[in-house]
């Protein structure tokens, strides 16, 4: 079947509209030795049926989430998302449209985009919120881009338990800034403590970054730290936050953050083969004006009917040219859509029950792990929704065995630099049921 209706005829029409007697004068200016001379290696060409009942074959071979009890975490987390989610961010006025440039364009989109900047910053306890960025890992790297361009400071000082994935970004994104970054040691106990944070501190740091719940799901004492942080002046304290644990937990904002940034797959985003996903960024009013992305306000057209426009957009094709405060090109727009109908969907009463689930079946979870023998917490402080585990057997020896079960157990830590081989980091979400927390009990007795 061809998919691209066009006849020779009207290939032909183009081609005289534009002064060419074939496809091939389009490439007169790349040298024949370069050229592809013969046909692409494909296979025959496939009529809609055919090609349907291929990729239906092809996607039942995988395994996704929902065909398993899911207990992995490290960065992305396996929620129950409401049908409304999907039924509104899949109508085609949201699907269909690209992010929007223009003031007057897309009222729509942009209005769901001021609800979303208004959730997050009721959410993390913050003044102001932008439309989103990419993902977590670059709103970290933008948060601390900011910090070094409000300070005129040159060194970074990153937590170590911030998850491994956004220091490789930070690190990567800092090379060519002529910053130092610096990653702050744990006291042993898999957090950070304030004597740590006040000894690499000196009169050049632009920002201190500190998660919580950090790597490792412990709790970072946020207030302590970051008043360690505002001793040196100027100095910036980043929070990177968990946004379901801000339901039920002192938020960013409450402990003294001046900025605030996250990963946001965790408000209606499917785990989707691990993106794309939405950043999260919140900061002070201080600092509005050199908040990376876009920032959408509400106003009042001539008529005096509410109406909604991109108030800033420091960006590098806008009117700041070199001077832009980030280079971030637009926001996540439909995945910021479905953040803000799962959170409008959810209520403030819903989510701080999703995040109080979250919790307790967590600490349910680990109160009978760490009754079988061989079994420990790998540290003893308090955590949200996610443990590490050290087992008396190969992380993956386990999550190789729990796979036979349909259960998958966690994530092994090894590979992400988080503990030695015998560690596994486990998370538990409202969507994991009693039922299922036993079986895991059972298997990891039957395994030890």
């Amino acid at each position: 079947m061809d998919y691209l209706q066009i006849t020779s005829e009207q290939r032909q029409h183009m081609l005289a509209t534009i002064g060419a007697t074939s496809v091939d004068d389009l490439f007169t200016a790349i040298d024949a030795g370069h050229r592809l001379n013969r046909p692409l290696d494909l296979p025959p060409g496939q009529s809609e049926l055919d090609l349907q009942r291929q990729l239906a074959t092809l996607a039942a071979q995988n395994r996704t989430a929902d065909c398993a009890a899911c207990f992995m975490g490290g960065g992305a987390y396996d929620h129950f998302i409401p049908s409304t989610v999907n039924d509104i961010a899949s109508r085609g006025e949201f699907v269909t449209a690209y992010t929007p440039y223009q003031a007057e364009a897309s009222q729509g989109s942009l209005q769901a985009f001021f609800e979303f900047q208004t959730q997050i910053a009721r959410l993390t306890g913050m003044d102001v919120a932008n439309a989103s960025l990419y993902e977590g890992a670059t709103a970290v790297s933008e948060a601390i881009n900011m910090a070094i361009g409000v300070t005129g400071k040159r060194r970074v000082l990153i937590a170590s338990t911030v998850h491994p994935h956004y220091r490789q970004v930070v690190n990567t994104s800092c090379h060519d800034l002529q910053c130092e970054v610096i990653e702050l040691p744990t006291s042993g106990g898999g957090t950070i403590d304030r004597a740590t944070v006040e000894e690499h501190l000196d009169n050049d740091t632009a920002c201190v970054v500190i998660q919580s719940p950090n790597a490792l799901g412990l709790i970072e004492d946020w207030t302590n730290l970051f008043d360690a942080t505002h001793q040196q002046d100027k100095t910036m304290a980043i929070a990177v936050f968990n946004p379901i644990a801000c339901a039920l937990l002192k938020t960013p904002g409450a402990c003294g953050a001046d900025v605030a940034v996250g990963e946001g797959q965790p408000l209606g985003i499917p785990l989707q083969y691990g993106g794309p996903y939405v950043g999260l960024f919140a900061t002070t009013q201080k600092h509005v004006r050199k908040m990376p992305g876009r920032l959408i306000g509400q106003t009042t057209d001539g008529d005096d009917r509410r109406g909604f426009c991109l108030t800033l957009q420091t960006r590098e094709q806008h009117i700041r040219g070199a001077k832009a405060t980030s280079n971030i090109c637009t926001n996540q727009g439909l995945l910021g859509i479905r953040a803000t109908v799962y959170l409008t969907t959810m209520g403030p009463h819903g989510l701080r029950e999703v995040a109080s689930q979250c919790y307790h079946k967590a600490h349910y979870a680990a109160e009978q792990i760490t009754q079988l023998d061989g079994y420990a917490l790998a540290h003893p402080g308090s955590f949200f929704n996610e443990f590490a585990i050290d087992c008396p057997v190969d992380a993956k020896q386990i999550i190789d065995a729990s796979r036979k079960k349909h259960i998958l157990p966690g994530v092994a830590c090894e590979p992400l630099g988080l503990g030695d081989a015998n560690r596994l980091l486990i998370a538990v979400t409202e969507k994991r049921t009693k039922q299922e927390i036993d079986e895991l009990v059972d298997l990891l007795k039957g395994i030890a």
